[in-house]
Order: C-alpha cells, then sequence, then structure tokens
C-alpha cells in the first residue's frame, strides 16, 4: 500500500468509459456474487420498506442533521476515527489513494445497480437504482483499507463506517437490504 501512496498519479474524475485504478472489472460481476434484490410483491420488499418508514418515522432532529451532513464518500469522514491529524490538507496522496478506491468501488456498484434496477425507496430522490448501496460499498471498501493502514484503530473505524452506511436509511434513500449488500 505504502508504494501505491507513493505512485498515484492525479484523483479521478468524470470520464466517458469507467476507470479503474486497482479493481479489473472483467474478474469481479456483483451481479454474480450478491444475490438479487428482493422481489417486488416479497415480504422481504414489504419488510425492507416498513424498516425504511419506521427509520424515518423515529429518526431525531439530531440523527437526520448527522446524516445529512455525513452524505460525501470521503475518506476524511474517519478522521474521528483515526486522528485530528488526518485530513486532506496534510495527506493529500492519501486522499488521491482513496479516491482512487471510491472511483473504482462507484464503477463496480453502478454496474450492479444499472443491471437490477430497483427503484429507491418512495419519496426518495429518483437517480439510479437503490441496490446495491454505493455509500455502504464505499463505507466497507475504506474501512477495509484503513484499517490495514492503522490497525490500532480498526474496531473504531468499522464503528463509524457502519454508521455511515445505516445513515443512508435514516434518509430514506435506500433499502436495509441495499445496505447489506452494498456493505458485502
Amino acid at each position: 500500500l505504502v508504494l501505491l501512496l507513493v505512485t498515484i498519479g492525479a484523483a479521478p474524475g468524470p470520464t466517458a468509459a469507467p476507470q479503474y485504478y486497482y479493481l479489473d472489472p472483467s474478474q469481479i460481476d456483483l451481479t454474480m456474487l450478491l444475490p438479487p434484490p428482493p422481489d417486488a410483491a416479497s415480504a422481504e420488499e414489504r419488510s425492507d420498506e416498513e424498516q425504511v418508514a419506521d427509520a424515518i418515522a423515529q429518526r431525531s432532529s439530531a440523527q437526520l442533521a448527522q446524516a445529512q451532513q455525513t452524505t460525501k464518500r470521503n475518506v476524511f469522514f474517519f478522521t474521528p476515527s483515526v486522528g485530528p491529524g488526518f485530513t486532506a490538507g496534510r495527506l493529500p496522496v492519501t486522499a488521491r489513494f482513496f479516491a482512487c478506491i471510491r472511483s473504482d468501488v462507484e464503477n463496480l456498484i453502478d454496474d450492479a445497480k444499472t443491471h437490477w434496477g430497483r427503484p429507491r425507496p418512495e419519496g426518495s430522490p429518483k437517480g439510479r437504482g437503490s441496490y446495491p448501496s454505493g455509500h455502504a460499498a464505499f463505507a466497507a471498501s475504506t474501512a477495509i483499507v484503513l484499517a490495514r493502514l492503522v490497525p490500532s484503530k480498526r474496531d473504531a473505524i468499522f464503528a463509524q463506517a457502519r454508521i455511515f452506511a445505516e445513515n443512508r436509511i435514516l434518509l430514506g434513500r435506500p433499502f436495509p437490504s441495499d445496505v447489506a449488500s452494498g456493505w458485502t
């Protein structure tokens, strides 16, 4: 990882075709690795809908504010877990490294979202599909790599990653099964 941190070029930007930095998309097909989302008329789908509705109904204004503040996929979300010196200003190469990881994960998730096309929960802003959750996938992949780099902070990093992913449910954006599959 240290060698990768030194050799990374510019952070990813929007391109016509997805660019992968570390993953080979021909070797990872999430549509084969993940189960499909729940069928529209299934008990699991109704349970997902009820869980989202309950989360929204029971959230406090403080929980909502925190969830809204922490929606950006950025490794520096983990600063409270890693420590106050963990900032983009102090660690620009680390920022680029994790931006490339984020890009790879987003590309894989986008392919899966396109394949399944699961609609987002009722009342959620429409856009790309809901399954699997890109925010949960970002949280899990970032936590895995970051915990390897800072093993003494592993538990705090994973706890914070779980909160990041589950905050999306509080916002009513994905279903719990979307988060579970994104986490996977």
